[in-house]
């Protein structure tokens, strides 16, 4: 599992995602940090998101995902965050760019305002639901999509089924593909670490997804007591985050099967440089593990012919937290080169 705030996968950190919910080699061209920015709008300028008032689509079964979309123009950027995460993640970067054009965040099926889904919450599933839900709420194509993390597998597989549907791609320090196991691959102490924390962050999910996050239950203090209101109580965010986590293999067969090249789309794919969440491994790990990463994402780059992989000095996994500037750059790079 790809972390919310930090660089190894167990659901410890989507834990800490929750609760945050609530307040280079040879190929595609890499560089050091964001491009030249692109003068981005004045702060006082920016327009205001209510992330606890969305628009709703109504799917074909009923189901409403939850969408919070603001500005005007004939793009339409969308964005899809990581694991455990939900619309209001994007709370740095989206304001600007609805200065610029149509901006929507949503909440995938089961996060935040959207009602939960059938199981399982693998690509191919969330993919489709995005798909029926911009089109319930009449956002046309093409779309350029921003993707965090695990949700990198998602827009992914948006390009390769719908591809006339999509216009550009910025992917945010993205899953790698065969999600964990080239990590696993490249450092024995980090799977330990890994298989560790999973074990025990499960507690604290598996609690949320049973029901069980109330006074009395021993996970309950456990986990730090969390108030009724909290994501860590939402049966059915966990249960929809716990699926996600359990498809990522799925997930990732389900993005090679229909893999094709992107041609000339605009895709920017950014690298965090600057991991956290690693400190118990030796220098030799952690420097295996970036590579893993800086390997990976090339990898996806020369996808297009237009692929560019940046590296953002300074930034931990959450890049749009820590560096949201250099996502901004990295959107209106892409809509520039869409016109």
């Amino acid at each position: 599992m790809r972390l919310a705030l930090s660089s190894t996968t167990h659901l410890c950190g989507i834990v800490v995602g929750l609760a945050a919910t609530s307040i280079a080699t040879a190929g595609a061209p890499t560089d050091r940090g964001s491009a030249p920015p692109t003068a981005p709008p004045n702060a006082s300028d920016l327009v205001t998101i209510n992330y606890d008032h969305p628009s709703y689509a109504t799917l074909s079964d009923g189901r409403r995902l939850a969408f919070y979309c603001a500005g005007h123009g004939s793009s339409v950027v969308v964005f899809e965050a990581g694991l455990g995460m939900s619309a209001s993640v994007w709370r740095k970067v989206q304001p600007a760019v609805a200065q610029r054009t149509t901006a929507c965040a949503y909440d995938r099926a089961g996060y935040g305002h959207s009602d939960a889904a059938p199981l399982p919450r693998d690509a191919t599933h969330i993919a489709a639901d995005l798909r029926a839900g911009l089109a319930a709420i009449g956002l046309l194509s093409p779309y350029v999509l921003v993707a965090h993390s695990l949700g990198g597998y998602d827009a992914q597989l948006f390009a390769n089924r719908y591809r006339k549907d999509v216009a550009g791609m910025v992917l945010v320090d993205p899953e790698v593909d065969e999600a964990s196991l080239p990590f696993r691959r490249a450092s024995a102490s980090w799977a330990k670490m890994e298989d560790e924390a999973e074990a025990e962050s499960r507690t604290c999910i598996g609690a949320a997804a049973d029901g069980r996050m109330k006074p009395g239950d021993p996970a309950y203090a456990q986990c730090g007591s969390p108030p009724p209101n909290s994501p860590l109580n939402n049966q059915a965010m966990a249960r929809a985050v716990i699926s996600e986590d359990d498809s990522q293999m799925a997930s990732y067969r389900q993005v090679l099967a229909t893999r094709t090249s992107y041609g000339t789309m605009p895709l920017i794919v950014l690298t965090a440089g600057a991991r956290t969440g690693e400190e118990g491994l030796s220098a030799q790990d952690r420097a295996a593990l970036q590579q893993v990463w800086l390997h990976g994402h090339e990898k996806l780059a020369q996808l297009s012919s237009n692929g560019v992989h940046r590296v953002v000095d300074g930034a931990p996994h959450m890049i749009h937290f820590s560096k949201p500037d250099a996502v901004i750059d990295a959107v209106f790079n892409v809509l520039a080169s869409t016109h």
